[in-house]
């Protein structure tokens, strides 16, 4: 498996944020790239494996008052970005704290950074998408990259339909702002969710999708996100295969294996 430096290091920092959050860990669900390559590992492309960062959704239903989070992580040597819920370690790799809109604290339309009284304001910032992985979540040992390290725990990672929700929620509204705000489409969000159809079987994800329908907020994301396949994804030329063939170095394959992948997942559903 082909693993980039920064990769290593972004694990190194997701363990730091785990151990230092120890006894709030029951309500971290693992999302984002990690928990993508958790699923996948390299999927056979000739790109390597890379993030920079650690991902984290927070089920607020079942968090605690104390200790306090902000305390916890500062004591750990991280400290809080501009922005709601990013918070970076001494190196500059950062560890993201998100938690659901209807779990947020506030009905604002504008708000960003999640009400988690008596946790300090600025803890985790409000993301939509993220609200299957509440559900779509299993335990698994999570450890270290770098040999030298030998840490590993036991935490709540999202499962792929989760993760893929959340990646065709995150990419439809970059390209809704594309067109003012360029630089926030990112690519490999794009490749990541062509891993997880590559690495995934159908049969699998349909499960997964399935098991979306117990809860109202996670039903309807995950119907928006099968709609966003639908129209971005379900042919050669679609925004989101032609995203992840530009992560891929343009490679020739992935466009039509992409828009079969997401045809099959269609058919079933």
């Amino acid at each position: 498996m082909s693993i980039s430096p920064e990769y290593v290091a972004a694990r190194r920092v997701l363990l730091d944020a785990v151990a230092a959050l120890g006894e709030h860990r029951d309500t971290l669900v693992l999302v984002g790239a990690q928990a993508v390559y958790h699923h996948t590992g390299d999927a056979d492309l000739n790109v390597p494996l890379l993030t920079t960062d650690a991902d984290f959704a927070v089920n607020t239903a079942n968090l605690q008052d104390s200790p306090e989070i902000g305390s916890l992580l500062r004591r750990a040597g991280f400290t809080p970005g501009v922005n709601p819920g990013h918070w970076v370690n001494t190196g500059d790799i950062a560890v993201d704290l998100m938690v659901v809109p209807h779990q947020a604290g506030t009905t604002s339309s504008t708000a960003r950074a999640a009400r988690m009284p008596p946790h300090e304001k600025l803890t985790a910032r409000i993301a939509r998408g993220l609200e299957p992985a509440l559900i779509d979540n299993a335990y698994v040992s999570i450890s270290a990259l770098d040999p030298n390290d030998d840490r590993e725990f036991r935490l709540r990672v999202a499962g792929p339909a989760a993760l893929l929700t959340a990646k065709a929620v995150k990419i439809s509204e970059r390209l809704q702002q594309a067109e003012r705000q360029p630089g926030r489409l990112q690519a490999k969000d794009a490749l990541d969710a062509f891993r997880l159809f590559q690495a995934i079987e159908t049969n699998d994800l349909v499960a997964g999708f399935a098991s979306h329908q117990v809860e109202s907020e996670a039903r309807a994301v995950s119907a928006e996100a099968i709609e966003i396949y639908r129209e971005h994804a379900a042919s050669p030329g679609g925004s989101i295969v032609r995203l992840a063939a530009t992560a891929a170095q343009d490679d020739p394959t992935i466009p039509p294996s992409f828009a079969a992948l997401v045809t099959a997942l269609l058919s079933a559903l």
